[in-house]
């Protein structure tokens, strides 16, 4: 076990780096359980000399010189967090863009990893009985099941729930995961295709199709595994950082550091309460208390910080009750429409809840102007274009509805007037009308335009007619 413990305080990985540490201490102590569970016999008198060893194999890797070894992975902040989502939503050209400007805020909001999102679920977001929106997920690493909050951000380039709508709404065909993109692991399906497999299940499984298309004539074609999450992250952010502007050399794991730094930089918070966001040290205590209510009220302060916020400030989730029921069956009827892949399916598995839908589509009209200033052009403001249109709203009614979704939201940020000298809800809807103004006199624009191609061909029509009629 010391040559084994040295082999891995040594042993280059994948990418030609030295383990870290988690996982040379994770590779050894399997491997002691291993022995101690083949020889129990021997396991009294060598089992404290084996934790002697793990601690100092561990103590080794902590203590290891940057030079040729792994270091801790740089923490993401919110800056840079802001310079990505911003770099995606500007030069969306595909659903897949979204969908990753979601992951990378869920993996900073959430302090998650990589694989803590591979397995969540529409099913799994909720509104909680006091107005928070829940996420419900399961630690791949620890197997703790947690109900975290999250709440709107007010610069829509960090927000969660608007990146949340953006990546439900461009999906193509219905599906359970919250995020269709990430890869998982293959089923056991045939090998032939038959009318007994759902389409659905050919549609997200990756291996069915590859074996269809694989030649029939050699079976001894190796198919090339499909890449893990880490590795979809890491190259994400290989494409993504550079062209945004992020400098640090940022890794699957950098969001997860970088989000419980920016919750510690508040002096309000304690550190159990980021702890027990991060599923660090989950108690028999903290699981108890988790049972009777949704997630603590720590950990809702911790999600405020993270959003912007000061910890006790009042926070509302944009709500469609602000409306006339009649502006509302119009909104709901657009709604339909945008989230026709997650509403009113069978399947109820595809399904997001009327509650979560109402949510979600408020937040996308409040952020409606900002969105015309990331990409007119992207595929999400395409859909929503065309949904509304099929739906009889125009763009002004959008605008106008955004406006008023905003002013609710800044008479509910009283406690914000006192960081910000008094005058904080005048700046929200200062900065919200200046936004509108600026799309108003763009749309007005068009509009003129049109009227003025329309007046020069009813002239040039005039002249002809008349031009014939001298003519005659």
């Amino acid at each position: 076990m010391e040559h084994f413990g040295v082999y891995l305080a040594f042993h280059a990985g994948a990418r030609g780096q030295p383990l870290s540490r988690h996982s040379a201490a994770q590779y050894f102590r399997q491997v002691k359980c291993c022995l101690l569970d083949e020889y129990p016999v021997q396991g009294g008198a060598v089992e404290q000399q084996l934790l002697s060893l793990g601690r100092t194999l561990e103590q080794h890797c902590i203590k290891r010189e940057s030079g040729g070894f792994v270091k801790k992975a740089v923490a993401c902040t919110k800056e840079s967090l802001k310079k990505m989502t911003s770099y995606l939503y500007s030069t969306a050209s595909c659903a897949s863009d979204y969908q990753d400007a979601a992951l990378l805020c869920l993996l900073w909001y959430l302090f998650g990893r990589a694989s803590d999102l591979t397995f969540v679920r529409k099913q799994q977001l909720s509104i909680g009985a006091g107005e928070v929106f829940f996420i419900r997920f399961i630690r791949v690493k620890t197997s703790d099941e947690q109900a975290l909050s999250l709440f709107p951000d007010g610069d829509p380039a960090t927000c969660p729930l608007l990146a949340l709508a953006l990546a439900l709404i461009v999906q193509e065909s219905p599906c359970a995961a919250l995020l269709n993109h990430l890869p998982v692991k293959s089923k056991d399906v045939p090998v032939e295709l038959t009318e007994s497999i759902p389409l659905l299940g050919l549609l997200d499984d990756s291996s069915t199709r590859a074996s269809s298309q694989a030649p029939t004539t050699s079976c001894t074609t190796s198919i090339k595994p499909v890449a893990g999450i880490h590795a979809l992250v890491n190259r994400l952010l290989d494409r993504v950082a550079g062209p945004a502007g992020v400098e640090d050399a940022l890794t699957s794991h950098s969001f997860r550091r970088g989000g419980a730094q920016h919750a510690n930089a508040c002096s309000e918070l304690t550190v159990q309460w980021i702890f027990d966001r991060g599923a660090w040290n989950l108690t028999t205590t903290n699981k108890a208390f988790a049972n009777v209510f949704n997630t603590p009220k720590e950990d809702h302060q911790v999600a405020k910080v993270l959003s912007g916020m000061s910890p006790r400030q009042a926070s509302v989730l944009p709500s469609l009750g602000i409306f006339d029921s009649g502006t509302q069956e119009e909104i709901r009827a657009v709604s339909y429409k945008l989230f026709n892949a997650s509403h009113g399916l069978a399947n109820k598995s595809f399904n997001l809840s009327s509650g979560v839908i109402d949510v979600l589509t408020a937040t996308l009209i409040q952020h409606y102007p900002a969105l015309m200033e990331f990409n007119e052009d992207a595929p999400a403001m395409k859909t929503i274009q065309r949904c509304t249109e099929a739906s009889g709203v125009t763009t002004t009614s959008l605008l106008a509805w955004s406006q008023q979704l905003a002013r609710s939201t800044a008479n509910t940020k009283a406690t914000a007037d006192d960081l910000m000298g008094g005058n904080a809800k005048a700046k929200v809807v200062f900065d919200h009308q200046s936004a509108l103004i600026e799309r108003l006199i763009e749309v007005n624009r068009n509009l003129e335009a049109r009227v003025n191609l329309l007046e020069s061909t009813n002239t040039y029509a005039a002249g002809k007619t008349s031009a014939c009629e001298n003519q005659k």
